[in-house]
């Protein structure tokens, strides 16, 4: 009886034992798919920092040739304004110059310097307007004195030509208008 007292002893404490590392290695697997879980966690944020960093680089690339085209742009129409008020004597001397004195090499030398002015600005983007018969655009005009008429807001005369840069209105054009 003793003996088999003690083989059913032994095989209790064999199945406890048998248990306990069932329930350790469960623990372990427990731990695992937590490790597993964990590891893929910090695997996903460090996916969405990436992401977010490439974007952000991306971002800041963008705005650098922003940035860089603002600045040329600024830089060439500061330089660019304030030759215009020659191009604008210059304009005006042609056009007030009498019939006469138009023949003399004087004359001409004015037209070919207009006309190289005009179009060293043509080569760097910027282009002229002219508004006469055009319709007022506070955008593009700034009214200087008005003069009465049929047909409201028309361009009839003006002081100075508006010019753009690229897209960018460089000088409004100070005008007449009809009201």
């Amino acid at each position: 009886i003793d003996k088999k007292q003690d083989i059913e002893d032994t095989n209790i404490d064999d199945f406890e034992e048998l248990e306990n590392e069932i329930e350790t290695i469960e623990d372990e697997k427990v731990e695992d798919d937590s490790l597993e879980e964990l590891e893929s966690a910090q695997i996903n944020k460090l996916k969405q920092t990436l992401a977010r960093q490439q974007a952000d680089y991306e971002n800041f690339k963008m705005r650098v040739e922003r940035d860089k085209a603002d600045m040329i742009y600024f830089l060439k129409s500061d330089v660019i304004k304030k030759l215009l008020p020659r191009l604008d004597d210059i304009e005006r001397i042609i056009q007030n110059t009498p019939e006469d004195q138009k023949t003399w090499v004087l004359y001409e030398w004015l037209l070919a310097l207009e006309k190289n002015f005009k179009r060293d600005l043509d080569s760097i983007w910027v282009k002229y307007f002219k508004s006469i018969d055009c319709e007022f655009d506070p955008d593009k005009h700034e009214v200087m004195t008005q003069i009465p008429w049929e047909k409201p807001w028309i361009i009839v005369d003006e002081f100075e030509k508006w010019y753009m840069i690229w897209d960018k209105v460089l000088r409004v054009a100070k005008v007449v208008v009809t009201s």
